[in-house]
């Protein structure tokens, strides 16, 4: 079924660790995000950083399994637009989380979906909107 966003040009989205993690592990608005990954409704943008991130949270805070994370790796390795950001900024109140906007700035992605408030405040960085994951399932 055609949604608002796949009848445009196929968007680029990057997807913050909270948002991942959640999805995968507890359901709700997140885990509609992932299911519209899967389902390629989006381009996921990865850095290295952003894999980094969610794997290290996942086997460290959550004790997932090898096998587990073998399949998550997997499924980003495969099923991701791969980008090295080249430009450093300094713009989130929470430094730690600059690296999702150096991402979005180097993919040129269309939406930065995330839970942090911090970074929400932000609501858009250069051409990227910053979203909560609820309201961009309204976009689905």
């Amino acid at each position: 079924m055609p949604t608002q966003l796949s009848k445009m040009h196929k968007i680029k989205v990057v997807v913050d660790t909270n948002v991942f993690i959640s999805g995968f592990l507890f359901g709700g608005n997140p885990r509609k995000i992932i299911e519209a990954w899967i389902n390629k409704n989006y381009i996921f943008c990865l850095s290295p950083q952003l894999k980094a991130e969610i794997l290290n949270k996942l086997q460290k805070r959550f004790l997932l399994s090898a096998q587990a994370l073998q399949i998550i790796k997997d499924a980003l390795d495969d099923n991701t637009e791969k980008y090295i950001p080249k430009k450093k900024i300094s713009i989130c109140k929470d430094p730690q989380d600059n690296f999702l906007l150096e991402l979005a700035e180097e993919a040129t992605a269309d939406y930065l979906i995330s839970g942090d408030k911090l970074v929400l405040e932000i609501k858009r960085y250069q051409k990227t909107k910053i979203i909560s994951p609820k309201n961009f399932l309204k976009l689905l």
